[in-house]
């Protein structure tokens, strides 16, 4: 292989620029029910009461919880028409719409219609759903209702990251306002086809790029003195949704790819920092896989609410209908959902709505979670056995296991989690290492991305996506309790050898 030339960035840039899905099985805690045969009908019981965080009481046999209604999809009847069935009376009732997003011009890309504005909340084009606060009494009356497809409580999420783990870093001397960078070079892979290697790069993305473990020579996990290699269409023109905290787009290594598109709470800032981080690692220019992608954030969470099942279910269906109008266009490259964020149990909604995505032709990538335990009991990542999503475990510098990264079956694939230095939300060039399958699953994400320009035949195609990158990992390298495993794979962006 033979260098060429050394590039600033901005030449660089400029360059780069040139199945069957079925159903899972519940926990017993979840109602749910499908559409039936009988006319069933439940009817509004007076014990509603107005929507509020948390209102379970201990103390009481039969208490209020908040609870997702989604809708069977041969519901499609307007919502006054479906609740006035079941008893709410909507008529005289003011409809209350609430602005859930921003487009590029900062008006309302997204909208939640509230019917009794204190009770009932609607949200959804392609997953409709409702939430509403009920005792459970009258939850479990209304399983088996036929305009619903499931009925759950609400659940909590959280990020997968290691709490604790968070180190903020000085910003790399590298980063410049002119957004420039040395350690960069273009090459010529034996195929002739161009490719790029980057000098100062974390150690994650040299495991991408190599076939073989890392020999780190003294240096630490958080130097920035690794070697990755990555094909020059870096992913460009790709849509990313990255269903986190926000992201801080003012980074400037994220080159102002990065837009925010939805917030669950109006407000589009990335307050807790994980967003930021898991974006980075997906796109910017020294942290990033995929460096050319374009970012959009989906604010389903923040340091003051967290994040639940409403949130998701509203955030991944705003990123659904974009991508319903994007995949039409001339310049469409394909989507990716990145997602790193879980609960346990496996949640419905989840189920839901991620079926929904990937019947749209979306890619998603998740996080496997970090109670190293079986990852088959948490969501989404257990459904990755059902549809088509990938589950992300994590790995460290040595190609072990990493203590906290969920495994078994529901892990498709590993990927770089521990002491993974990204882009953070302190500043416009601030960094920061965290530990996490949350820092696993956009370096997956990033991959997906840079392989939907090189096979646009897999662009609407998330299951021959996922069986093209589970084939192009490596096996027999990760390693748990002291053996290595000859089945779980590691992500591998297919460049023979290692970089120099």
């Amino acid at each position: 292989m033979k260098t060429l030339t050394f590039l600033s960035t901005t030449l660089i840039i400029t360059i780069l620029q040139s199945t069957v899905l079925t159903a899972p099985t519940l926990p017993s805690s979840s109602l749910s029910s499908t559409k039936q045969n009988h006319k069933r009908q439940w009817h509004h019981p007076g014990s509603i009461r107005p929507i509020t965080a948390h209102s379970t009481d201990s103390t009481d046999d039969d208490p209020y919880h908040d609870y997702i209604a989604i809708l069977s999809d041969d519901e499609t009847r307007p919502w006054g028409e479906i609740f006035d069935e079941m008893g709410f009376s909507t008529k005289g009732i003011k409809k209350m719409t609430h602005s859930l997003g921003v487009n590029l011009s900062g008006k309302p890309s997204y909208n939640m219609t509230s019917y009794d504005m204190n009770s009932i909340k609607t949200f959804g084009k392609n997953l409709r759903a409702f939430t509403i606060n009920m005792r459970e009494s009258d939850a479990e009356g209304m399983d088996g209702n036929p305009s619903l497809a499931s009925l759950e409580k609400m659940k909590m999420r959280e990020w997968a990251f290691v709490p604790g783990s968070v180190k903020v870093l000085p910003s790399s001397p590298t980063v410049r306002r002119r957004r420039g960078v040395a350690g960069l070079r273009l090459t010529k892979r034996q195929d002739d086809m161009t490719w790029i290697q980057q000098g100062n790069a974390p150690w994650n993305l040299q495991r991408l790029s190599s076939e073989h473990k890392i020999d780190a020579k003294g240096r630490q996990p958080t130097d920035l003195t690794y070697n990755y290699r990555f094909d020059e269409a870096a992913g460009k023109g790709v849509d990313v949704y990255v269903v986190d905290s926000g992201i801080n787009v003012d980074h400037l290594e994220l080159q102002g790819r990065a837009r925010m598109m939805f917030s669950y709470f109006g407000k589009v800032n990335d307050d807790v920092g994980h967003g930021t981080h898991c974006a980075g690692t997906i796109a910017a220019l020294h942290y990033g896989v995929a460096k050319n992608v374009n970012i959009w954030g989906i604010k389903v969470g923040d340091s003051t609410s967290g994040i639940n099942g409403e949130a998701i279910v509203a955030g991944i269906d705003a990123a659904i209908s974009r991508h319903n109008q994007r995949k039409n266009q001339t310049d469409f490259m394909g989507s990716v959902i990145s997602m790193s964020i879980g609960t346990a149990p496996p949640q419905q909604s989840d189920f839901m709505i991620l079926k929904k995505a990937v019947e749209a032709g979306m890619h998603v990538s998740v996080a496997a979670m970090n109670s190293a335990t079986d990852a088959c009991n948490f969501s989404p990542g257990a459904f990755s056995q059902q549809i088509p999503i990938i589950n992300v475990g994590a790995a460290d510098i040595d190609d072990t296991r990493a203590p906290f990264s969920n495994f078994g079956k529901c892990v498709d694939i590993y990927a770089p989690g521990v002491s993974i230095v990204s882009t953070f939300n302190n500043n416009a060039t601030g960094i920061a290492s965290l530990d996490g399958t949350s820092m696993a699953c956009p370096a997956v994400t990033g991959i997906i991305a840079d392989e939907l320009v090189k096979n646009p035949k897999l662009r609407l195609d998330p299951a021959a996506m996922k069986k093209h990158i589970l084939g192009k990992a490596l096996k027999g390298v990760i390693k748990a309790d002291n053996v290595i495993s000859s089945s779980e794979l590691m992500a591998y962006n297919g460049f023979p050898g290692d970089p120099a």
